[in-house]
Protein backbone atom coordinates (compact mmCIF):
# COMPACT_ATOMS: atom_id res chain seq x y z
CA UNK A 1 0.00 0.00 0.00
CA UNK A 2 1.66 3.20 -1.03
CA UNK A 3 1.60 6.19 1.05
CA UNK A 4 -1.32 8.33 -0.39
CA UNK A 5 -3.52 5.09 -0.82
CA UNK A 6 -5.63 6.01 2.36
CA UNK A 7 -6.78 9.56 1.91
CA UNK A 8 -7.81 12.19 5.12
CA UNK A 9 -11.31 10.99 4.32
CA UNK A 10 -12.51 8.78 7.30
CA UNK A 11 -11.52 4.63 6.72
CA UNK A 12 -13.76 2.57 8.55
CA UNK A 13 -13.72 -1.07 9.30
CA UNK A 14 -14.89 -3.36 11.90
CA UNK A 15 -11.82 -5.98 10.23
CA UNK A 16 -9.10 -6.91 12.60
CA UNK A 17 -6.97 -8.25 10.00
CA UNK A 18 -7.54 -5.12 7.44
CA UNK A 19 -6.82 -2.66 10.33
CA UNK A 20 -3.51 -4.24 11.36
CA UNK A 21 -2.34 -4.33 7.41
CA UNK A 22 -3.06 -0.96 6.81
CA UNK A 23 -1.63 0.45 9.73
CA UNK A 24 1.22 -1.81 9.28
CA UNK A 25 1.89 -0.35 5.83
CA UNK A 26 1.85 3.19 7.15
CA UNK A 27 4.12 2.38 10.27
CA UNK A 28 5.55 -0.98 10.94
CA UNK A 29 4.33 -4.76 11.56
CA UNK A 30 2.67 -5.01 14.70
CA UNK A 31 0.92 -7.28 16.76
CA UNK A 32 -2.91 -6.21 17.59
CA UNK A 33 -5.05 -7.69 20.01
CA UNK A 34 -8.26 -6.73 21.38
CA UNK A 35 -8.96 -6.25 25.26
CA UNK A 36 -11.94 -7.04 27.11
CA UNK A 37 -15.02 -8.15 25.30
CA UNK A 38 -14.85 -5.47 22.63
CA UNK A 39 -15.79 -5.27 19.17
CA UNK A 40 -13.52 -3.66 16.58
CA UNK A 41 -15.09 0.14 15.22
CA UNK A 42 -11.83 1.60 13.91
CA UNK A 43 -11.90 5.27 12.18
CA UNK A 44 -8.18 5.76 10.17
CA UNK A 45 -7.49 8.91 8.24
CA UNK A 46 -3.83 9.09 6.62
CA UNK A 47 -2.16 11.49 4.78
CA UNK A 48 1.61 11.98 3.68
CA UNK A 49 4.26 14.91 3.41
CA UNK A 50 7.22 13.60 1.88
CA UNK A 51 9.38 12.33 5.26
CA UNK A 52 6.42 13.11 7.53
CA UNK A 53 3.46 11.21 7.61
CA UNK A 54 0.32 12.13 9.73
CA UNK A 55 -2.20 9.59 10.79
CA UNK A 56 -5.87 9.71 12.60
CA UNK A 57 -6.57 6.30 14.38
CA UNK A 58 -9.21 5.32 17.05
CA UNK A 59 -10.12 1.80 17.26
CA UNK A 60 -13.08 2.01 19.22
CA UNK A 61 -12.24 -0.95 21.32
CA UNK A 62 -10.12 -1.69 23.93
CA UNK A 63 -6.62 -3.07 22.35
CA UNK A 64 -3.28 -4.28 22.60
CA UNK A 65 -0.37 -2.84 20.29
CA UNK A 66 2.99 -4.74 20.36
CA UNK A 67 4.73 -3.01 17.30
CA UNK A 68 7.88 -4.29 16.25
CA UNK A 69 11.07 -1.78 16.57
CA UNK A 70 10.87 1.43 14.83
CA UNK A 71 13.97 1.57 12.97
CA UNK A 72 13.55 4.06 10.23
CA UNK A 73 11.35 6.76 12.07
CA UNK A 74 10.15 8.33 15.02
CA UNK A 75 6.90 8.80 16.14
CA UNK A 76 4.91 11.03 18.08
CA UNK A 77 1.17 9.90 19.46
CA UNK A 78 -1.05 12.84 20.42
CA UNK A 79 -4.24 11.85 21.95
CA UNK A 80 -7.81 13.48 21.23
CA UNK A 81 -9.62 11.38 23.58
CA UNK A 82 -9.39 8.91 25.75
CA UNK A 83 -6.75 7.11 26.90
CA UNK A 84 -3.77 5.35 26.38
CA UNK A 85 -0.54 3.45 28.23
CA UNK A 86 2.59 3.62 26.39
CA UNK A 87 5.63 1.72 27.50
CA UNK A 88 8.58 2.51 25.45
CA UNK A 89 11.57 0.90 26.56
CA UNK A 90 12.25 1.63 30.62
CA UNK A 91 9.77 4.74 30.15
CA UNK A 92 6.23 4.37 30.72
CA UNK A 93 3.54 7.12 29.69
CA UNK A 94 0.13 7.45 30.82
CA UNK A 95 -1.23 9.27 28.01
CA UNK A 96 -4.02 11.72 27.48
CA UNK A 97 -5.36 14.83 25.66
CA UNK A 98 -2.83 16.89 26.29
CA UNK A 99 -0.16 14.37 27.02
CA UNK A 100 1.67 12.66 24.33
CA UNK A 101 4.32 10.11 24.03
CA UNK A 102 7.12 10.49 21.27
CA UNK A 103 8.59 6.78 20.46
CA UNK A 104 12.00 6.58 19.61
CA UNK A 105 13.64 3.77 17.44
CA UNK A 106 14.71 0.59 18.25
CA UNK A 107 13.21 0.84 21.64
CA UNK A 108 10.58 -2.14 22.87
CA UNK A 109 6.73 -0.72 22.53
CA UNK A 110 3.80 -2.30 24.29
CA UNK A 111 1.03 0.07 24.26
CA UNK A 112 -2.63 -0.35 25.47
CA UNK A 113 -5.47 1.81 24.04
CA UNK A 114 -8.82 2.42 25.81
CA UNK A 115 -11.69 2.36 23.44
CA UNK A 116 -12.54 6.15 23.50
CA UNK A 117 -8.93 6.37 22.90
CA UNK A 118 -8.34 8.30 19.87
CA UNK A 119 -4.85 10.05 18.32
CA UNK A 120 -3.13 12.03 15.87
CA UNK A 121 -0.18 10.40 14.87
CA UNK A 122 3.26 11.88 13.57
CA UNK A 123 5.64 10.13 12.03
CA UNK A 124 8.83 11.57 11.25
CA UNK A 125 11.70 10.02 9.07
CA UNK A 126 14.73 9.26 11.30
CA UNK A 127 17.36 10.30 9.01
CA UNK A 128 15.65 13.94 8.35
CA UNK A 129 15.21 14.46 12.33
CA UNK A 130 18.89 13.26 13.08
CA UNK A 131 20.23 15.60 10.39
CA UNK A 132 18.11 18.64 11.58
CA UNK A 133 19.38 17.63 15.06
CA UNK A 134 22.86 18.07 14.29
CA UNK A 135 22.35 21.00 12.32
CA UNK A 136 20.55 22.88 15.15
CA UNK A 137 23.50 21.94 17.13
CA UNK A 138 22.35 18.91 19.48
CA UNK A 139 24.84 16.13 19.88
CA UNK A 140 23.16 12.72 19.39
CA UNK A 141 23.99 9.45 21.68
CA UNK A 142 25.58 6.60 20.36
CA UNK A 143 22.16 5.19 19.32
CA UNK A 144 21.38 8.29 17.57
CA UNK A 145 18.77 10.83 19.30
CA UNK A 146 16.93 9.78 21.59
CA UNK A 147 13.32 11.46 23.68
CA UNK A 148 11.85 11.64 26.95
CA UNK A 149 8.82 9.04 26.21
CA UNK A 150 6.57 11.60 27.86
CA UNK A 151 5.39 15.04 25.94
CA UNK A 152 3.37 17.66 28.16
CA UNK A 153 2.40 18.89 24.73
CA UNK A 154 -0.18 20.92 26.27
CA UNK A 155 2.22 23.83 27.71
CA UNK A 156 3.87 24.17 24.54
CA UNK A 157 1.86 26.91 22.82
CA UNK A 158 4.14 26.50 19.42
CA UNK A 159 3.41 22.73 18.85
CA UNK A 160 -0.53 23.52 19.54
CA UNK A 161 -0.29 25.80 16.10
CA UNK A 162 1.86 23.35 14.20
CA UNK A 163 -0.23 20.85 15.31
CA UNK A 164 -3.21 22.26 14.36
CA UNK A 165 -1.35 23.81 10.78
CA UNK A 166 -0.41 20.22 10.03
CA UNK A 167 -3.97 19.32 10.47
CA UNK A 168 -5.46 21.67 8.41
CA UNK A 169 -2.25 20.61 5.38
CA UNK A 170 -3.72 16.78 5.83
CA UNK A 171 -7.43 17.94 5.59
CA UNK A 172 -6.28 19.61 1.92
CA UNK A 173 -3.31 16.86 1.53
CA UNK A 174 -4.50 16.56 -2.23
CA UNK A 175 -3.71 19.90 -3.19
CA UNK A 176 -0.71 20.33 -0.75
CA UNK A 177 1.32 17.24 -1.92
CA UNK A 178 1.39 19.52 -5.65
CA UNK A 179 4.26 21.52 -4.39
CA UNK A 180 7.29 19.70 -3.32
CA UNK A 181 8.55 23.29 -2.00
CA UNK A 182 5.13 23.23 0.59
CA UNK A 183 6.10 19.81 1.57
CA UNK A 184 9.36 20.68 2.53
CA UNK A 185 8.20 23.50 4.18
CA UNK A 186 5.99 21.40 6.24
CA UNK A 187 8.92 18.98 7.22
CA UNK A 188 11.23 21.40 8.71
CA UNK A 189 8.43 23.05 10.50
CA UNK A 190 6.92 19.48 12.39
CA UNK A 191 10.92 18.44 12.59
CA UNK A 192 12.02 22.27 14.60
CA UNK A 193 9.26 22.30 16.61
CA UNK A 194 9.50 19.22 17.85
CA UNK A 195 13.16 19.77 18.63
CA UNK A 196 12.20 22.93 19.91
CA UNK A 197 9.64 22.04 22.38
CA UNK A 198 10.94 18.71 23.36
CA UNK A 199 14.17 18.23 23.57
CA UNK A 200 16.03 15.20 22.97
CA UNK A 201 18.43 13.55 26.08
CA UNK A 202 22.08 15.89 25.10
CA UNK A 203 25.03 13.33 24.90
CA UNK A 204 26.76 16.39 26.74
CA UNK A 205 24.53 16.21 29.81
CA UNK A 206 24.41 12.89 29.55
CA UNK A 207 28.27 12.31 29.77
CA UNK A 208 28.13 14.79 32.54
CA UNK A 209 25.87 12.84 34.75
CA UNK A 210 27.48 9.08 33.82
CA UNK A 211 30.93 10.56 34.49
CA UNK A 212 30.05 11.11 38.02
CA UNK A 213 28.63 7.35 37.99
CA UNK A 214 30.43 5.30 35.77
CA UNK A 215 33.32 3.06 37.39
CA UNK A 216 36.38 3.98 36.68
CA UNK A 217 37.29 1.13 34.77
CA UNK A 218 34.63 1.43 32.61
CA UNK A 219 35.62 5.30 31.69
CA UNK A 220 39.30 3.66 31.16
CA UNK A 221 37.52 1.59 28.23
CA UNK A 222 35.64 4.20 26.80
CA UNK A 223 38.17 6.33 26.93
CA UNK A 224 40.61 3.37 25.30
CA UNK A 225 38.15 3.23 22.51
CA UNK A 226 37.90 6.38 21.02
CA UNK A 227 41.51 7.49 20.96
CA UNK A 228 42.17 3.53 19.68
CA UNK A 229 39.37 3.12 17.25
CA UNK A 230 41.43 3.38 14.11
CA UNK A 231 43.41 -0.12 15.64
CA UNK A 232 42.69 -3.83 16.35
CA UNK A 233 40.94 -3.90 19.19
CA UNK A 234 39.69 -7.21 21.32
CA UNK A 235 37.84 -7.80 24.34
CA UNK A 236 41.01 -9.11 26.39
CA UNK A 237 42.51 -6.18 25.37
CA UNK A 238 39.98 -3.90 26.97
CA UNK A 239 40.02 -5.86 30.10
CA UNK A 240 43.69 -6.14 29.89
CA UNK A 241 43.32 -1.93 30.03
CA UNK A 242 40.70 -2.15 32.80
CA UNK A 243 42.36 -4.72 35.02
CA UNK A 244 39.25 -6.33 35.40
CA UNK A 245 38.41 -9.80 34.07
CA UNK A 246 36.57 -10.21 30.23
CA UNK A 247 33.56 -11.21 32.35
CA UNK A 248 33.53 -8.61 34.71
CA UNK A 249 33.80 -6.01 31.72
CA UNK A 250 31.42 -7.23 29.88
CA UNK A 251 28.61 -7.47 32.61
CA UNK A 252 29.44 -4.04 33.65
CA UNK A 253 29.38 -2.14 30.39
CA UNK A 254 26.26 -4.07 29.85
CA UNK A 255 24.88 -2.41 32.97
CA UNK A 256 26.30 0.91 32.75
CA UNK A 257 26.51 1.39 28.96
CA UNK A 258 23.49 -0.65 27.06
CA UNK A 259 25.76 -2.71 25.46
CA UNK A 260 28.92 -4.89 25.26
CA UNK A 261 31.92 -3.37 25.01
CA UNK A 262 32.42 -4.57 21.29
CA UNK A 263 29.26 -3.38 20.09
CA UNK A 264 30.28 -0.07 21.44
CA UNK A 265 32.88 -0.23 19.27
CA UNK A 266 31.32 -1.32 16.33
CA UNK A 267 28.62 1.73 16.74
CA UNK A 268 31.95 4.14 17.08
CA UNK A 269 32.85 3.06 13.90
CA UNK A 270 29.29 3.39 12.20
CA UNK A 271 29.41 6.99 13.17
CA UNK A 272 33.28 7.30 11.55
CA UNK A 273 31.94 5.42 8.34
CA UNK A 274 28.69 7.74 8.15
CA UNK A 275 31.03 10.86 8.97
CA UNK A 276 33.38 9.64 5.80
CA UNK A 277 30.61 8.81 3.55
CA UNK A 278 29.08 12.29 3.97
CA UNK A 279 32.56 14.29 3.33
CA UNK A 280 33.91 12.17 1.06
CA UNK A 281 31.16 10.21 -0.70
CA UNK A 282 31.04 12.83 -3.62
CA UNK A 283 34.48 11.49 -4.34
CA UNK A 284 34.21 9.09 -7.87
CA UNK A 285 37.28 7.47 -6.07
CA UNK A 286 35.89 6.74 -3.47
CA UNK A 287 33.88 3.77 -2.61
CA UNK A 288 31.40 2.33 0.24
CA UNK A 289 33.43 -1.31 0.82
CA UNK A 290 36.42 0.91 0.09
CA UNK A 291 35.17 3.21 3.52
CA UNK A 292 33.65 0.36 5.35
CA UNK A 293 37.19 -1.83 4.96
CA UNK A 294 38.97 1.69 6.46
CA UNK A 295 37.21 0.96 9.95
CA UNK A 296 37.60 -2.34 9.74
CA UNK A 297 34.34 -3.91 8.53
CA UNK A 298 34.73 -6.57 6.13
CA UNK A 299 31.08 -8.23 5.53
CA UNK A 300 29.58 -6.02 3.42
CA UNK A 301 26.57 -7.66 3.52
CA UNK A 302 26.30 -7.59 7.99
CA UNK A 303 27.76 -3.98 7.58
CA UNK A 304 25.26 -2.80 5.48
CA UNK A 305 23.30 -4.25 7.42
CA UNK A 306 24.00 -2.84 10.47
CA UNK A 307 24.51 0.33 9.06
CA UNK A 308 20.69 0.75 8.24
CA UNK A 309 19.50 -0.75 11.40
CA UNK A 310 21.94 2.35 12.78
CA UNK A 311 20.95 4.81 10.23
CA UNK A 312 17.42 4.15 8.44
CA UNK A 313 19.27 4.07 5.11
CA UNK A 314 21.30 1.73 3.72
CA UNK A 315 25.06 3.34 2.78
CA UNK A 316 24.50 3.15 -1.43
CA UNK A 317 21.63 5.27 -0.47
CA UNK A 318 23.46 7.92 1.78
CA UNK A 319 25.89 7.98 -0.97
CA UNK A 320 23.48 8.40 -3.71
CA UNK A 321 21.64 10.92 -1.81
CA UNK A 322 24.85 13.11 -0.94
CA UNK A 323 25.48 13.07 -4.86
CA UNK A 324 22.01 13.82 -5.80
CA UNK A 325 22.58 16.98 -3.18
CA UNK A 326 25.53 17.85 -2.33
CA UNK A 327 26.35 20.37 0.23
Amino acid sequence: MSNDSVSWENVMSTDADQVKTMISSMLTPHKLSLLKASSLQSCIRHANFGQVDVIRLGYGAHVRIQPDDLVDYYLIQIPQYGQATVRCGAEEVESMPGVASVLSPNAEIDMSWQASNEQIMIKVDRLLLEQTAQDMGMDSMVNGVHFPAKFECHRSVSWQLMLRYLVDCARNSLSMQRSPLLVRQIEQLVVTTLLGEHPPVMQSGLNRLRSSILPRHIKQVENYLHEHIDQPINLALLAAQAQVSVRTLQVAFKEHCGVSPMQYLRQLRLERVRADLLTHGDSLECSVADIAMRWGFAHLGRFSAAYKDRFGETPSQSLQRLRQNPV
